[in-house]
């Protein structure tokens, strides 16, 4: 195997019989679950603040809360948490449109 001082340890990618070895292979479905999880754990704190904020309007009109501005507050949160989830969605709908764009 041939030695790369670029190349982190110094390992050439390529190898002595010059198969490719993809670097990016290993990392990728690591990666993916990563961004899996940040996505569904983002998913569901913006449903637990929506169910949060549904929580404290019901309890405003049951007389139960009479701070309101606590009540506004979790509103605008749940709103707030929303509306940048959709962006983050349209984004990655954007993208991957743009990806069956591409000619090859």
């Amino acid at each position: 195997m041939a030695l790369d001082p670029l190349m982190p340890g110094g390992i050439n990618p390529l190898g002595s019989a010059g198969e490719t070895k993809s670097s990016q292979g290993a990392d990728t479905p690591a990666s993916g679950a990563d961004f899996k999880k940040f996505l569904l754990d983002n998913l569901n704190k913006v449903n637990e603040m929506q169910q949060d904020a549904d929580k404290a309007v019901t309890d405003l009109q049951l007389g139960k809360e009479t701070d309101i501005n606590k009540v506004m507050t979790a509103v605008e949160k749940a709103d707030i948490a929303f509306q940048t989830l959709m962006s983050v969605r349209n984004k990655l709908v954007e993208s991957y449109q743009e990806v069956l764009r591409m000619k090859i």
